[in-house]
């Protein structure tokens, strides 16, 4: 089911890089939403993840802008079948970086590590977690949360996507890393 409120496809296409060139900037749109189910598939099988959907379009649309910049008589055909290999070719990379990476700081992961314990006493631990995080992090979490991509969170900061998450990753890795030690709690807040 699509989301009511703003139309679907803006959430995407908004983000098209121009080209300068009105005619191309509309090939380019026409190939994005034809390859936008291409995109929601990619990332559900590849990455599970139906958001990242957003961030592989973003990837595509900016990787054809610059193709159609360098070969401005390509046929609509090739376009689309650019697009669809970029997304493809981003899923399958996310996925096996996804892989080989450590799972950190989401706060779904702290409902996995509370499984067998009572609704009240996992939501206690996430607070503690969370309250212990710097206001900079508590921020993302709640982006996160509210669903937004990493690309959208650095846009509102006026940061590069790659260095939001690496310093959110970062203190959340070091904050567990200071929770795991032994030695008096109150030092890790």
């Amino acid at each position: 089911m699509q989301p009511h409120g703003r139309i679907w496809q803006e959430l995407t296409w908004s983000w098209a890089y121009s080209t300068g060139h009105p005619a191309s900037d509309q090939r380019l749109e026409a190939a994005a939403k034809a390859a936008w189910p291409y995109a929601v598939l990619c990332a559900w099988t590849y990455l599970n993840d139906q958001a990242a959907a957003h961030d592989l379009m973003d990837r595509a649309v900016q990787n054809v802008s610059g193709y159609i910049g360098r070969h401005p008589d390509c046929p609509d055909r090739t376009l689309s079948q650019r697009v669809k290999s970029v997304i493809k070719r981003r899923a399958r990379q996310l996925a096996a970086k996804k892989s080989r990476e450590v799972q950190y700081g989401s706060l779904l992961g702290l409902e996995n590590l509370y499984v067998g314990q009572p609704a009240v006493e996992q939501r206690i631990y996430a607070n503690e977690l969370f309250a212990k995080l710097s206001p900079f992090a508590q921020s993302i979490v709640r982006w996160r949360w509210l669903g937004y991509s990493w690309r959208k969170i650095a846009e509102d900061l006026d940061m590069d996507h790659t260095v939001v998450r690496r310093a959110y990753f970062r203190e959340v890795e070091s904050l567990l890393h200071a929770l795991s030690q032994p030695g008096d709690p109150s030092q890790c807040g």
